[in-house]
């Protein structure tokens, strides 16, 4: 027996993350997700933010996040919804949830 899969799946491009006039490419491959979230529950939301951010961006983009120069209370915010966005959720229905 064969069972296709492939129409089911969603081989759907990584989200982008706009920041200004800054593109962010998000990695939501599952294998990154995976590793995030062990990262996420071994260390916390906070603690492993750079190493979330080293996960979920490619070194260039990582660069672009820094020249952004931001505050904390906005770096927080775009890992959030960074986090939100590589694991299919639209980060503006996660906020409305809250």
């Amino acid at each position: 027996m064969v069972y296709n899969l492939t129409e089911k799946l969603k081989f759907n491009e990584d989200p982008i993350l706009e920041i200004k006039d800054v593109k962010l490419t998000i990695k939501s491959d599952a294998e990154v997700v995976l590793q995030l979230l062990d990262l996420l529950t071994e260390k916390g939301d906070f603690a492993g933010a750079t190493e979330a951010m080293k996960l979920l961006l490619s070194a260039a983009d990582q660069k672009k996040l820094g020249g952004l120069h931001l505050k904390t209370e906005d770096y927080i915010v775009v890992m959030r919804t960074a986090v939100q966005l590589a694991m299919g959720a639209d980060p503006d229905k996660e906020a409305a949830g809250e």
